[in-house]
């Protein structure tokens, strides 16, 4: 199934499930209010978002036109991450650079979203912990200063991917004008080292091998993944850079 959080307002958005084709959704806020609220009963609360996925696959429940642009990140702020911030822009939000800056290198990956990983688990008890997968981008600053995180408009489960999990995403990354098969990260290896001294808490995110870009002002980021029918997987974080203005 495919998740993604609507901006209403608050911190952490309303809870949506999206088509598989990316064209609709529909709410599922009454299971539960956010993705975070979720993840933290994910094995009792999933198999009715997924039956909900499914009604909303033949029409069974109301639904809407599903707009990339009124996306949050899926998981707006996180508990934890491995690699990168824990708060996050909008995945159709300005990347804004402050100062004279007037150029920026950005980390593209792939990451995936667990439930609770125990200290010292197994590589296959923290591949079982892969709750979602998600495209993510951070921001660097000259000098090294992180700038704003973004994560991809929907988050999916490992079996939307088919073939192309098995604990790693075995898909190329569009990174602006490249196609990058390179970072294919072991997501149960690294989630087992990191957890080897210390358990990983429900919503965290784990980011795997990067690929890095340069942008400048003016430009346009541009990050997705396309399954091989040619069909957009995550829809796409897409981001204008542009000069930060204080209100």
């Amino acid at each position: 199934m495919k998740l993604a959080t609507l901006k209403n307002g608050s911190r952490d958005g309303k809870l949506v499930i999206v088509s598989r084709d990316l064209t609709r959704y529909t709410d599922a806020s009454f299971l539960a209010p956010n993705l975070q609220a979720a993840l933290d009963d994910w094995r009792r609360i999933s198999p009715h978002l997924a039956a909900l996925a499914g009604s909303l696959e033949i029409g069974a429940v109301p639904s809407s036109r599903f707009h990339e642009h009124d996306a949050h990140s899926p998981l707006p702020r996180a508990y934890q991450r491995l690699g990168g911030g824990d708060a996050f822009a909008g995945p159709r939000d300005a990347i804004e650079l402050p100062g004279k800056i007037r150029d920026a290198k950005i980390d593209a990956a792939v990451a995936v979203i667990v439930s609770d990983v125990a200290m010292a688990a197994s590589e296959d008890e923290a591949k079982d912990a892969v709750a979602l997968i998600v495209l993510s981008t951070d921001t660097i600053l000259d000098g090294g200063q992180a700038g704003t995180s973004a994560l991809s408009p929907v988050a999916v489960t490992p079996d939307e991917l088919g073939g192309a999990w098995d604990g790693a995403v075995h898909l190329a990354l569009i990174a602006g004008a490249r196609n990058v098969t390179s970072v294919w990260t072991s997501f149960p290896k690294v989630i087992a080292d990191a957890a080897a001294s210390r358990a990983l808490g429900t919503g965290a995110i784990v980011r795997g091998a990067v690929e890095t870009l340069s942008v400048s002002l003016g430009d346009t980021l541009r990050v997705e993944m396309k399954d091989k029918a040619g069909h957009s997987i995550f829809g796409a974080i897409e981001r204008q850079v542009g000069r930060f203005e204080p209100a």
